[in-house]
């Protein structure tokens, strides 16, 4: 327990936790859920606390920090290319779940998730449960039979299923919340939203660098797109609504950060198009040069319905970026209608509207970037460590009640104030 910890390593503070996160997408995967994990990892450290990281092992990659454990893996996707964990042999599972933990943290439901539930019914200890995605959305991944309604039930099924496995769950907005409960998930859930260190984004260290790399005018309007390009992200869409406002704003660009499987699709899509010469590809981008992006933009473009709390929108607006995006809950508390930006329904020509609008008024455009640096003082990762700390401790209390003694139990109540 985390006394035993506190005894054992006098240089943890009273209270420091030793925490696994399990995970089957981690670095160098780059997506919403492996960002997170890294920025909440770094966190946790940061407050006193011992993290281990289990993930799949990536072919060719070796990690440069301490305390992430690469399981054996199999490629179970070409295009993105995906690995999953393989549980290993009766011999190395037994040997993981030996190591000495407080808490565990599951943030995907396959196959690292479940050996996070298996360590924690072997050693008793709490699991907690990040539900990142919803599966249903993503049945297309599988080839043939993603489509169809057996395949859609299964995943409904599996969602509720995997998610009850863990004794508390965390979702990071309310739109997940609510999916939960329409899916009979009955063990508790708590809303944490994302968070990111907000200090970054404050301000770019290079600006301009980014437009004098694609050639475009300091004057000229910047869309831009940042994330996976993959099918659910819908681009085809802000490729047709930037070809519907080509001509009344002829200065305007279209860029899209990012790369995935449907980049080729995309692309082509894109040289079909009048516009093709105002409209670039800059797949990957470090994240270290993020900031310098965002700033360089004008108005940051989302058409996914499928987001949970995307954490390129908090960066977005961290970077005082106004915002157009197709309407969808994930989005509630970052984007506030006609204070930072505009919701649309999926439609083409509203969205294009709604765009031409949006840079034919340049003082509101400051107004509404002004407007998002405020919301985004709510996503902070310090704010969601804290609330993630006092979750851990809670799980604990309940997991282990009548079975501590003395200062500890004493400790955690006067932290928690019960």
């Amino acid at each position: 327990m985390a006394e035993a910890v506190a005894e054992s390593n006098p240089k943890l503070n009273v209270g420091s936790l030793r925490i696994g996160l399990f995970t089957d997408t981690y670095a160098p995967q780059v997506n919403g859920v492996s960002i997170s994990l890294q920025l909440i990892s770094e966190g946790l450290q940061r407050a006193g606390h011992q993290v281990t990281i289990f993930a799949p092992r990536i072919p060719g990659y070796t990690d440069d920090k301490p305390g992430i454990v690469r399981l054996p893996s199999l490629k179970y996707l070409n295009d993105p290319p995906i690995y999953v964990a393989v549980l290993g042999t009766p011999r190395s599972t037994w040997s993981l779940t030996r190591k000495h933990f407080d808490v565990l943290h599951a943030h995907s439901p396959l196959t690292v998730g479940l050996l996070a539930y298996f360590t924690a019914s072997t050693k008793n200890l709490p699991l907690i449960y990040t539900y990142h995605t919803s599966i249903t959305d993503y049945t297309h991944y599988l080839k043939i039979i993603g489509g169809t309604g057996v395949i859609r039930h299964a995943a409904r099924w599996f969602s509720t299923t995997s998610t009850n496995l863990g004794d508390q769950i965390v979702v990071p907005s309310p739109k997940f919340h609510r999916l939960l409960l329409e899916q009979k998930v009955t063990k508790p859930i708590h809303t944490i939203p994302n968070g990111i260190d907000l200090s970054q984004f404050k301000a770019a260290k290079n600006p301009g660098s980014f437009r004098n790399r694609l050639g475009i005018k300091p004057d000229a309007p910047i869309l831009l797109s940042v994330g996976r390009v993959d099918p659910e992200k819908r681009l085809d869409f802000l490729i047709d609504a930037f070809a519907g406002l080509a001509d009344r704003i002829p200065q305007a660009h279209l860029v899209f950060a990012g790369d995935g499987s449907a980049r080729k699709k995309l692309e082509a899509h894109a040289a079909n198009t009048k516009v093709n010469e105002r409209i670039h590809f800059l797949g990957m981008v470090n994240r270290v040069e993020l900031p310098d992006l965002l700033h360089d933009a004008t108005i940051f473009l989302s058409a996914s319905t499928t987001e949970v709390h995307p954490i390129s929108v908090i960066e977005a607006i961290a970077s005082g970026l106004p915002l157009a995006a197709v309407q969808d809950e994930a989005f509630e508390g970052m984007i506030v209608e006609n204070e930072n930006g505009h919701l649309t329904p999926l439609n083409v020509d509203v969205y294009s509207d709604t765009l031409v609008s949006m840079l034919s008024d340049p003082e509101k455009l400051k107004l509404y970037g002004r407007r998002s640096l405020e919301l985004s003082e709510k996503f902070s990762i310090e704010g969601q460590v804290r609330t993630l700390e006092n979750l851990y401790f809670e799980a604990i209390l309940q997991n282990w009640r009548g079975s501590f003694r003395g200062s500890l139990a004493s400790r955690i109540s006067a932290k928690l104030k019960f």
